[in-house]
């Protein structure tokens, strides 16, 4: 048997384990889910499991753009498994091993499929490793088709390699379970040759220096979304800072940037602060920001250092940052969610633009979303289908159901609505209906009103919202 493939018997075993293993014991063996149901991604995620950390381990080979990779993944068995599904697009595996013992697999699409030597019990810890190569390339996402983009991932540019992966596009550089609903902590160890650098989710542990290369190991210590982690290889320069608090910062650049370009991002030591106070403290243990020479097509939220395309203002490192609390810290259960993440990042941005320029900056940014809205007949911003997740229902309706309920409610319980929306979902995962249920418990009363009209409605209300909630209250 060739070390990358299934026999043929096995191939013709596995379907059979997943269909006819589901005994009236949930604890006994089967073969884990192959997808977790979210209807926008059919086959996306995986069940039979919880991941717990990633640590991957790249050589990457600048001139071909091929990397050679380890990825290490530690999880729990959410119940017996005789096999299990990885996520991984295009990559070649070479070899296998759980629990440190070779294992048959497939690779077959998306879908890696791995049966162990021994079958795991229900609740145990195991440890799964990964060989692949090849040259990544993006993840096909029906997400993005409609703005003409091939996918999301691993993008080798001229100046280097940059990763934005939203929604799917980590199954194009490590097996992983790519759904937000299963965070993890997570590990880099990348070596590539002078003169890139590499910058990475979280805090920056080791740098070695073997020559003509260069390893930089990166942790990231608070779970995220395989969606959210990002690696970047490119000549950047590195600007070091800390909030007054002791946040540490990094600014990652091109040369020649221009000091006009990193205004905006010298600000972030301000942004934060003032965020913290409205959405309570920032969640992670760094900041910071990767600034590229071309440009990408816009600008994500990777947890703890977003990724931005060349010429970023002030406002998109507000909503970037304010992901950081409402889409990293706070995920979705299911895409369909999206203006979960989107609709609080643009109004955070437009919060921004109230406390630097005044409540007439707000005013102006609602009456243009609502116009817009109106004019063209924008749905809902719950479940807006998979091509329109990006869309207007999602960073145009969404935030007017939050400047909704500011009008309803009144600032501080909208503002305790916010804290505590953090607080309870913290480092987790939630849904519409529990952003509707937790607002009526700290407004204490139904607020069917507001949601009904601005975030289930087909059509957009007639008229901006409106305060009328004393100033007092």
């Amino acid at each position: 048997m060739r070390p990358d493939m299934l026999s043929t018997a096995l191939l013709l075993t596995l379907p059979l384990v997943f269909s006819s293993s589901v005994a009236d014991d949930e604890d006994s063996p089967r073969h884990g889910a192959p997808d977790l149901g979210d209807a926008y991604f059919p086959g996306l995620g995986n069940g039979g499991y919880d991941v717990k950390h990633y640590d991957l381990v790249l050589d990457v080979d600048m001139e071909t753009g091929a990397i050679e990779a380890t990825a290490t993944i530690d999880a729990q068995a959410t119940h017996g498994l005789d096999a299990f599904n990885l996520d991984l697009w295009g990559l070649k595996v070479s070899g296998v091993t759980v629990e440190g013992v070779a294992a048959e697999f497939a690779h077959d699409g998306l879908e890696l499929t791995i049966a162990p030597d021994s079958a795991i019990v229900s609740g145990a810890d195991f440890r799964t490793q990964i060989v692949y190569a090849g040259v990544p390339d993006l993840a096909p996402d029906a997400s993005v088709s409609s703005m003409g983009m091939k996918g999301t991932g691993w993008m080798r540019r001229e100046s280097g390699v940059f990763v934005m992966s939203e929604c799917v596009g980590a199954s194009g550089w490590f097996p992983c379970n790519d759904h937000p609903i299963d965070k993890a902590t997570m590990s880099f160890t990348v070596t590539v040759a002078k003169p890139y650098t590499v910058a990475a989710n979280g805090i920056l542990v080791e740098e070695t220096d073997s020559g003509d290369a260069r390893t930089f190991k990166w942790r990231a210590n608070d779970p995220m979304a395989t969606y959210l982690a990002t690696v970047n290889i490119a000549e950047l320069e590195l600007e070091v800072s800390e909030t007054e608090s002791g946040l540490p910062l990094r600014l990652y650049y091109p040369q020649g940037t221009t000091d006009k370009s990193l205004e905006p991002f010298r600000r972030t030591a301000d942004l934060i602060d003032h965020f913290s106070g409205l959405f309570g403290e920032y969640p992670f243990e760094a900041y910071g920001a990767v600034l590229t020479k071309e440009g990408l097509g816009g600008a994500l939220e990777s947890q703890t250092l977003p990724v931005y395309s060349r010429g970023a203002g002030e406002g998109t490192l507000a909503h970037e940052l304010a992901h950081q609390w409402f889409g990293n810290c706070v995920g979705i259960e299911a895409w369909e969610d999206m203006w979960l993440n989107e609709g609080f990042a643009v109004y955070a941005s437009w919060l921004w633009r109230e406390h630097t320029v005044g409540p007439e900056a707000i005013e102006k940014s609602v009456e243009r979303a609502h116009r817009w809205a109106k004019q063209a007949e924008i749905g809902p911003p719950v479940d807006p289908g998979v091509g329109a997740v990006f869309g207007g229902a999602t960073y145009g309706r969404g935030p007017l159901v939050l400047h909704a309920l500011r009008m309803e409610v009144g600032d501080e319980r909208f503002f305790q609505i916010l804290r505590t929306w953090v607080k309870r979902y913290f480092n987790s995962t939630a849904t519409s209906a529990d952003f509707i249920a937790l607002s009526e418990e700290v407004a204490g009363r139904e607020l069917d009103g507001v949601f009904d009209a601005w975030l289930f409605s087909e059509t957009v209300p007639a008229d901006v919202p409106a305060n009328d909630v004393p100033k007092s209250e």
